[in-house]
């Protein structure tokens, strides 16, 4: 059982979605850098000290910078090439961002999400908080002091090492998982991440309007201070359980019978411990299960990989705003994440409610959500005016409900031990995939952006497909299921292993609002009391021991 209120989880989920929103629109500060520095047009080159950092260092973008986009729908002056050339220096900038921080993010989220349980989850959920504050204070610098463009890689790298967003992703998933019910457990979900999407809507708002009126700097220093509130009230507030893994116990341990008692082997050999980092693995094997529940497994897995591939696709969604025939400035930006935001919270929530209402299982309702998701991309790659763009929320509320039931499907068919595993994976294929898809689209978009810049929707379109079809094949799948692959608490004899001094610890997690942007999910605590804490103790049945 966790030893976290709902309003504590509640308050951290709010802080970080609103601390994330700020820090989402670097973008635009990076993008209006470039607009005003292009080289080879003396009309759009102004003087950085006089439009970028005025009086008291407050970095304002000036509206006049970006309306000179305008200029390019209705005549061929340089300001078409100031355009697209700011567009390729950003989305290359990114790229570079992106690639340097996608390998330690990648073994970080890995070896976090492993080490959860010895770790602790409250100081994992921390470590992401250190590393945006470190990553927030190097952006101030490059802002105040007009530092070097490699500055922008070594801040995000420091963000990496502390495995970034994803590993809170991952700890308040287990937080969720522990503190709720099975039968209400997809809803849950849903609940909490229509929670960030309000929370963001009423900051997103704010936020255009503020950066026309003192700029980027007040808006980090804000975000800064949410990350440093965030940690005390973690320090303070967030409560480990009572048992924990021993430090001197060796987490990933290889289990053993004997004379049918169950013991712990320290793994010391370099061989062993590689199979032991391969565990996570374990959870897909064919030995002594029906064949259905692996594959069902795969499909959902494989599902969320091109659900997230088809997200990613969106990396270079701000570009595309920015750009002909839209040209929108920092103001209609933030209203229109504002709006999409309420949308999602109220059109998702009010869905979610529906289908619950006609039954409709997770599978289903992942069905309907990727056709949403291949629609609202079509409509979006092709529209030409921004009522076009306001209609798409109409669409792509529903798009999104993949990302908080994987977690949900996947918990349905785990035992409670192999859940830790699961999650972990999820964490780290989502990682992976953000992480190299973001560089990739980015990429993508700089080298298609002077003739084909709806290219990366397109993709999305594709992607969102092949995740419709391989949830139509899980459906398949799971209709003569047995229910003995189903996991029954009620049936399910879990065996403890003996605890010499072990220990254990909990954590969180994060979304931010719309299918264009972001991420997170939180959670409450549970009154389950016929379920065991699958990821807090360490538990195994007769039929998952292991012999490394």
């Amino acid at each position: 059982m966790s030893n976290v209120s709902n309003y504590t989880i509640a308050l951290i989920l709010c802080l970080q979605t609103a601390s994330n929103c700020v820090i989402s629109t670097v973008g635009q500060y990076i993008y209006a850098y470039y607009l005003q520095i292009y080289p080879t047009s003396s009309n759009t080159t102004q003087n950085l000290t006089k439009i970028i950092i005025p009086s008291y260092h407050r970095l304002k973008v000036v509206n006049n910078v970006l309306k000179s986009c305008l200029d390019n729908t209705t005549s061929n002056s340089s300001n078409g090439n100031a355009q697209l050339w700011a567009q390729e220096q950003s989305a290359d900038l990114f790229f570079h961002i992106n690639l340097w921080n996608s390998c330690p993010l990648i073994i970080m989220t890995y070896i976090l999400g492993l080490y959860t349980p010895k770790l602790g989850r409250r100081f994992v959920l921390i470590m992401p908080m250190l590393g945006t504050t470190g990553q927030l204070t190097i952006w101030l610098s490059i802002l105040y002091f007009h530092l070097a463009d490699y500055w922008w890689y070594i801040a995000s790298f420091i963000m990496s090492l502390s495995g970034s967003t994803y590993v809170l992703n991952f700890v308040m998933n287990l937080i969720i998982t522990d503190n709720t019910k099975e039968d209400n457990r997809s809803s849950r979900f849903v609940f909490y991440e229509a929670l960030t999407t309000t929370v963001s809507a009423g900051v997103t708002c704010g936020i255009g309007y503020y950066i026309n009126w003192r700029g980027f700097a007040d808006l980090y220093w804000l975000s800064l201070g949410l990350q440093i509130l965030s940690i005390i009230i973690v320090i303070f507030f967030v409560k480990n359980p009572s048992h924990i893994i021993d430090e001197n116990t060796s987490l990933l341990s290889s289990s053993i019978q004997n004379n049918g008692e169950i013991e712990i082997k320290e793994s010391r050999s370099l061989r062993t411990k590689c199979k032991n980092y391969l565990f996570i693995f374990k959870i897909f094997s064919f030995k002594n299960r029906s064949y259905r529940k692996p594959t069902s497994l795969l499909l959902i897995l494989f599902a969320y990989i091109f659900y997230l591939l088809a997200y990613s696709t969106y990396a270079s969604f701000l570009w595309y705003l920015l750009d002909a025939p839209f040209c929108w400035s920092s103001e209609s930006i933030g209203n229109y994440m504002a709006l999409s935001s309420i949308a999602c919270a109220i059109l998702s929530l009010l869905g979610m409610k529906f289908f619950t209402y006609i039954g409709a299982n997770d599978m289903m309702i992942c069905l309907f959500s990727h056709l949403c998701f291949a629609l609202s991309s079509l409509w979006i790659a092709f529209a030409k005016y921004n009522w076009q763009l306001y209609a798409g929320l109409l669409i792509s509320p529903y798009a999104d409900y993949q990302n908080p039931l994987t977690i949900s499907m996947l918990s349905k068919l785990l035992e409670p031990h192999e859940r830790n595993n699961a999650f972990t994976l999820v964490a780290e294929v989502t990682t992976i995939i953000t992480s190299f898809g973001d560089s990739i689209f980015n990429w993508i978009y700089e080298e298609t952006v002077g003739n084909f810049r709806n290219f990366t929707l397109l993709l999305a379109v594709g992607f969102s497909i092949i995740s419709f079809i391989l949830t139509i094949c899980l459906i398949g799948a799971t209709r003569r299921m047995p229910n003995e692959n189903r996991v029954s608490f009620a049936e399910s004899k879990p065996l403890i292993l003996p605890s010499i001094n072990h220990n254990i610890k909990h954590s969180g997690d994060i979304i931010c609002p719309s299918l264009l942007y972001s991420s997170t999910l939180s959670h409450p605590s549970n009154q389950n009391s016929s379920q065991i804490n699958s990821i807090d103790k360490t538990i195994i049945t007769t039929d998952d021991l292991v012999v490394l």
